[in-house]
């Protein structure tokens, strides 16, 4: 069919319209580009120093220092960095694979190996007569961010047949920087390759200038600042997991890890039981039970509540244990 008169305008206007944003974004980029312009300032003081880190490789029986203890306890890790208990990357056949994945308080800081929840949970689960590897995917420091980086990196070869996302406690925490603004102001090659809008000098301009780099929840913290992982982005991140546990057959399940008391998590915690409705995934969650349990027994180090105990580390276990046995998620 034959445009009109009318018809023929209106495309002109069209493609004159395109041309138009084509050549003053263009030329925008260019002129940011030449100008050097946002300037990036990799050396300005962070929550910390880089976006990514991994434990070293091959530990055996390390001492670390709990500073806030002045004890030391023990680490040993594989060729990965993952803490014990310690599997070959390759999954034995027949063999069902949990992965555990949060920040220090899953990788155990202040235990020893055997103390640690996942080391615990695996002697549990095969106890009860299940034949289970755990793999420790805990990194201290660590947020679903990075963590999401950690699995393309190195997690996802482990073949997971259950991935427990217990990401809550760094993810909750108020920086100056959420995670992703840091990683763009230091221009982590990391985040822009699997980020390619960031590496447009147009698109970070804008979000420098007229969002100054910050996700600003509707939940602020109270001090100010943001959420090292924003609510939104907290809720992507989750999506994204889900989405990598189905890549690979995996099933599965949130784990609101327990503090001594709820505190800061409060928020987040509300956001993981809405995510685990909204698609469908088992809920871990137990912190009132914990703050029943703390009334009574010393399961978090007096100097650094923060982290668990070996006492503390077992009744996770145990309730994590209960938990997949009673809802079936291993065999």
């Amino acid at each position: 069919m034959a445009f009109d008169g009318g018809g023929r305008s209106l495309v002109r206007r069209v493609i004159f319209v395109l041309v138009t944003l084509l050549l003053f974004g263009g030329g925008s980029e260019a002129a940011l580009r030449a100008a050097g312009l946002p300037k990036k300032d990799s050396t300005k003081e962070f929550t910390h120093a880089q976006i990514y880190w991994v434990q070293p490789p091959n530990q055996h029986l390390e001492p670390l220092t709990h500073k806030e203890t002045g004890g030391t306890f023990r680490v040993s890790t594989d060729a990965n960095g993952l803490r014990a208990p310690l599997h070959p990357q390759e999954k034995p056949a027949g063999t069902f694979r949990v992965m555990t994945l949060g920040c220090s308080t899953t990788f155990g800081w202040g235990v020893n190996d055997e103390e640690s929840y996942p080391y615990q949970l695996e002697q549990m689960l095969n106890a009860d007569g299940h034949k289970v590897e755990v793999i420790n995917g805990g990194q201290p420091g660590y947020s679903s961010f990075q963590g999401l980086w950690l699995w393309q990196k190195t997690l996802a070869a482990y073949k997971p047949d259950l991935i427990l996302f217990g990401y809550i406690v760094q993810d909750s925490r108020s920086v100056a920087y959420s995670d992703s603004s840091q990683a763009v102001l230091q221009a982590n090659q990391d985040f822009l390759k699997e980020n390619i809008l960031y590496k447009l000098h147009l698109y970070v301009f804008m979000k420098n200038y007229i969002e100054a780099y910050q996700i600003q929840a509707k939940d602020t913290p109270g001090d100010g600042g943001v959420y090292r992982v924003s609510p939104q982005e907290y809720v992507d991140n989750i999506k994204a997991f889900k989405a990598n546990a189905d890549a690979v057959g995996a099933k599965m399940m949130l784990f609101g890890y327990p503090l001594e008391r709820e505190g800061y998590t409060g928020s987040h915690r509300r956001i993981l039981h809405a995510a685990g409705e909204k698609l469908d995934l088992p809920v871990y969650d137990p912190q009132p039970e914990f703050e029943q349990y703390t009334a009574q027994e010393t399961l978090y180090f007096p100097q650094d509540r923060g982290h668990a105990n070996a006492a503390g580390n077992a009744r996770i276990a145990q309730g994590v244990t209960q938990f997949l046995v009673g809802h079936k998620l291993v065999r």
